[in-house]
């Protein structure tokens, strides 16, 4: 039977260098139960065997789309661009990292099938090694920074997330319908990297949309660890203004703001005393500086973000937001890197 559009589903995998994982991630979504499928792999100019891996999977397998960058553009480019691409109704993007479950698909086109008021979902996440322990079922926003905390992370599966539950999804594993990611305008570039996808997910909501967790759909993911650089301090700071302006109706953005700009320099000055590194201090200031210098494309996109708006922020808090204070905060993010490494994912 001929597959059409609205059948189809479009698999993307941004990789850079991905060598060590490919065979696995491939190998898995093409033992997918469900056959109507496209797999979009963008390519960021990698410099090992990656090309040659997708290559030789692409001539067995005509499903299979190569774009290669002449650079590293990062994920959130290629995702977009891959959004251009693809001919599918549905946009899953999946990290190269990854092995999915046999049925995987199916969750996901049974749970946009039931539920038009669906844009988005995340599948449920385990761990690559340990594969009763769940990763990731997805996030809660905190308001002060419009970061999120991880539902579920660590706790082994007993079934406690067999229900379709409202949240903040993760880029790891994460479905779309194709006319909302071109709505909501796609990733933002200027955010680039650790929550463009919780940014992304929020759009979703503020256009008017839903973003759930697919229960049954599974997906398993290397657990990795970050660096705490000045330029993980520098996206955790810039990127919390950035979101809080474009993305809040304008008194949640006063509201806000200031407590997002306290608890970076909080924050930032904690680390110093207890670490004797300048690294946070290097990365707010940077970030503040970024902000600042980049604030007129910030309030561009904060008018384009609310021209699409239809739902307003109280009915949001409602659903995906976890009420706290700026003193839990500012312990969840530089007390302990335990948790701020959870946050950001």
């Amino acid at each position: 039977m001929k597959i059409n559009d609205q059948q189809l589903i479009s698999i993307v995998l941004a990789n850079y260098n991905g060598k060590k994982y490919l065979k696995t991630c491939l190998t898995s979504v093409l033992k997918s139960s469900t056959k109507d499928f496209e797999i979009i792999v963008i390519d960021n100019n990698s410099t090992d065997e990656s090309v040659e891996i997708i290559n030789e999977f692409a001539k067995k397998d005509s499903r299979i789309r190569l774009f290669r960058n002449k650079m590293n553009m990062g994920v959130p480019f290629s995702r977009n661009k891959a959004i251009k691409k693809a001919k599918g109704a549905i946009l899953v993007f999946l990290d190269n990292d990854t092995r999915v479950d046999r049925n995987w698909l199916q969750g996901i086109s049974q749970a946009f099938s039931k539920d038009e008021t669906i844009g988005g979902m995340q599948c449920k996440i385990f761990d690559f090694n340990k594969t009763d322990m769940i990763q990731e079922v997805g996030m809660k926003l905190y308001p002060y920074t419009g970061f999120g905390i991880p539902l579920g992370r660590g706790e082994k599966d007993n079934g406690q997330f067999e229900k379709e539950e409202e949240i903040i999804a993760l880029g790891a594993a994460l479905a779309v319908r194709k006319e909302v990611a071109g709505k909501i305008g796609g990733f933002d570039l200027k955010l680039k990297h650790t929550t463009d996808d919780l940014d992304f997910s929020w759009r979703i909501w503020i256009a008017g949309y839903r973003v759930v967790l697919a229960p049954n759909s599974k997906v398993y993911h290397y657990t990795k660890t970050h660096n705490l650089s000045n330029k993980f301090y520098f996206h955790l700071c810039k990127n919390s203004i950035r979101m809080l302006i474009k993305n809040y109706e304008l008194s949640n953005t006063i509201k806000y703001l200031p407590f997002s700009l306290i608890l970076n320099i909080l924050g930032a000055v904690s680390v110093l005393f207890r670490k004797g590194s300048f690294a946070a201090i290097l990365g707010v200031l940077q970030g503040f500086t970024w902000s600042l210098f980049f604030l007129p494309d910030t309030l561009r996109e904060r008018s384009r973000v609310q021209s699409l708006r239809k739902a307003r922020d109280k009915d949001i808090f409602d659903r995906i937001m976890i009420s706290t204070n700026i003193f839990n905060m500012y312990k969840l993010y530089f007390r302990t890197e335990k948790t701020s490494v959870a946050l950001m994912k």
